[in-house]
C-alpha cells in the first residue's frame, strides 16, 4: 500500500518521527519488508525511547532581556 505522501518525502524528507511511525505500522500490519539491520535499529530506538521516558522530568526556562529591559524572548520546556 502506498502512502499518501510523494516519493521524495518518503525517501528522507519527512520528519523522523513520522518515518518511525510508518515503519511501526508496517511491522504491525505484517506487510513489512524489513531486513535484519532494520529490526536491530528498531529495537535500539525502542530501547532509547524507553530509557528517555523513564528519566525524571526536568523544567527549563530561558529568558532573554531586550535592550529596553522588556523580555525579548521567553521559552519554557516541560
Amino acid at each position: 500500500m502506498e502512502t499518501p505522501f510523494p516519493r521524495a518525502l518518503n525517501q528522507g524528507g519527512a520528519h523522523p518521527v513520522h518515518q518511525a511511525a510508518l515503519r511501526l505500522a508496517e511491522v504491525r500490519d505484517g506487510r513489512s519488508r524489513l531486513k535484519a539491520k532494520d529490526l536491530v535499529a528498531l529495537l535500539l530506538c525502542h530501547g532509547a525511547r524507553a530509557w528517555r521516558s523513564s528519566q525524571p522530568i526536568s523544567h527549563t526556562r530561558i529568558r532573554v532581556a531586550g535592550t529596553s529591559g522588556t523580555p525579548a524572548l521567553r521559552l519554557r520546556f516541560r
